[in-house]
């Protein structure tokens, strides 16, 4: 039952933040846009005609600054869910070490699936009201896309371990067993 725990629910957990993700962004959307598209394309669109309608250099700085933070944050849900993928195989193995009361690398584990999840609803998030708060305010807007990429770093700061550094603390985590001798 523990392992099957194990495989259903950070797969259950991911689906869940990017279910809520997108039902969060569909809000925004009514709120920041109005009635005049109901969709995450409609929205692009929007933005994209209101940088193509001031031609300038100013402009092609933000086009360049919001294709940098879209790019790294679809390639970095990329690798999140490569990496989930990696820890629903190794999150049994972890299960062997608790009935004989090492809990550390099963709490560090658990920990990382939360990160994974929240670091891939938040990032998402705050890319996509970066977005849509440039037809109002340009400078803000491209503050809030850069700041996309201090969140795995917030979250490891309360113990949360991002997905850009598990591996260098799931090798730590691991029971140290004591010879014998």
């Amino acid at each position: 039952m523990a392992a099957n725990l194990v495989t259903v629910v950070p797969q259950r957990l991911y689906s869940f933040c990017t279910s809520l993700q997108g039902t969060f962004a569909t809000d925004l959307l009514g709120n920041f846009i109005g009635s005049t598209s109901d969709t995450v394309a409609g929205s692009a669109l929007s933005v994209i005609i209101a940088l193509a309608s001031d031609v300038s250099l100013f402009s092609l700085f933000f086009i360049i600054l919001f294709g940098y933070c879209t790019v790294k944050v679809v390639f970095a849900n990329i690798k999140r869910g490569g990496i989930l993928l990696c820890q629903i195989a190794v999150g049994s193995l972890y299960l062997f070490s608790v009935p004989r009361g090492f809990t550390d690398g099963f709490y560090s584990w658990m920990k990382q699936v939360i990160a994974t999840c929240l670091t891939a609803f938040l990032q998402t998030t705050i890319l996509y009201i970066g977005l849509l708060t440039y037809t109002q305010h340009a400078l803000l807007a491209v503050g809030i896309c850069l700041s996309v990429n201090e969140v795995p770093r917030i979250a490891q700061m309360f113990a949360l371990i991002s997905s850009e550094c598990w591996h260098c603390t799931s090798v730590r985590a691991l029971p140290v067993m004591k010879s014998p001798m």
